[in-house]
């Protein structure tokens, strides 16, 4: 850059020497005019002297400026930016609190529950009181099929204390109506499915069967043993097949009789060998003497319920099973209330059971 400046200004003035006007001036000025030319010329023909000089002269510039204008503003970051940068605070840490010990278990105001007699069984235990009989002949009513039906459950457990209740295994909510039907005053029994004559009908779950094998009888035994507890026995719901096998009702009885609880035969037929079985093995037992409702008609359930008052008078006690039809339940209202005026006495079945051990022991 400065190189071509040189020469443009070399030429400009040769140009004006050779105007006549203002030569005489000029050559009149000494060489204090050409010196400056000279200098320009020297520095046209070393390029690399050129440049060093406008380097200079660029320093010397630059440092003019600054000193004129002082330091050069910081650049400044935008307030988002340092908002973006700037990491949040950490939020403070909760207070360890050290493990409080778990509260004392308060003491029990009640007094331990007595352990049963020497040598009771569970039926024993769970066995509901025999009212005072005073000579006169017993009768017990069993409602099998409890629990399925919630609302007619409801109205047996609702009946006079002295009904004796066999729930079934397979219904619903089963613990807290046996609790209910247990503080009403009512004797528990299990009502078990065991596999009909009629292969069309259906028992229910886990119903026992002579198609299966023992083990297998026995898994299905256990899981219906396990649905309640408080129970005096079990008693066969259907089962007119299953009760007539000697091989698959000894495997049953003995279970039976390994877990100290009592076996009521509902006698779906006559062919069953049930309470023979029973008596042989050393299980307590007792055996439906009449159905109150196979007829489901109020007329009906009452006649029943006379043949069963006949048989109490002629052998001194009679079981009669029915169930939670609403026909049975008005029969039972009008019957009920009778009893103690014919001279009979409500009794839970398992007072029939004492009674039948006697006399088989």
């Amino acid at each position: 850059m400065f190189e071509r400046f040189a020469k443009r200004w070399l030429s400009a003035r040769k140009r004006v020497r050779g105007k006549g006007g203002r030569a005489k001036s000029r050559r009149a000025k000494g060489r204090k005019a050409t010196a400056a030319p000279g200098f320009l010329a020297a520095l046209a023909k070393r390029p690399a002297l050129l440049l060093a000089c406008g380097a200079g002269i660029g320093l010397v510039v630059g440092a003019l400026v600054a000193t004129h204008r002082g330091p050069l503003p910081a650049a400044r970051t935008p307030a988002s930016s340092i908002a973006a940068v700037t990491p949040a605070p950490e939020p403070p840490k909760p207070a360890v609190t050290p493990p409080q010990p778990a509260p004392a278990v308060p003491p029990s105001t009640t007094a331990p529950a007595a352990p049963p007699p020497t040598g009771h069984q569970p039926w024993q235990q769970f066995a509901k009181a025999v009212p005072e009989t005073g000579g006169r002949p017993m009768i017990a009513i069993v409602i099998d099929d409890m629990g399925v039906d919630k609302p007619d459950s409801a109205r047996v457990i609702d009946l006079p204390p002295g009904i004796t209740i066999a729930f079934m295994t397979y219904a619903k909510d089963l613990a807290r109506q046996a609790a209910a039907a247990r503080a009403a005053g009512h004797e528990l029994w299990l009502h078990v499915p065991m596999e009909p004559l009629d292969g069309e009908l259906d028992a229910g779950p886990h119903a026992l069967k002579t198609s299966l094998t023992p083990a297998e009888n026995r898994q299905r035994l256990d899981w219906a043993l396990a649905q309640l507890d408080g129970y005096v026995g079990i008693n066969n719901h259907m089962g007119s097949r299953f009760t007539s096998s000697e091989a698959d009702m000894k495997p049953v009885l003995a279970e039976v009789k390994a877990r100290g609880l009592a076996f009521l035969d509902s006698r779906t037929t006559a062919a069953t060998v049930a309470g023979r079985m029973a008596s042989e093995m050393g299980v307590p037992h007792i055996d439906r003497d009449v159905f109150i409702d196979n007829d489901e008609t109020v007329e009906a359930v009452l006649v029943q319920l006379r043949r069963t008052e006949e048989i109490a008078e002629k052998r001194g006690r009679a079981l009669a099973i029915g169930h939670p039809h609403a026909t049975t339940i008005a029969a039972l209202l009008k019957w009920l209330p009778t009893l103690k005026e014919k001279g009979f006495v409500l009794v839970p079945a398992s007072a029939l059971l004492h009674q039948e051990t006697a006399t088989a022991g």
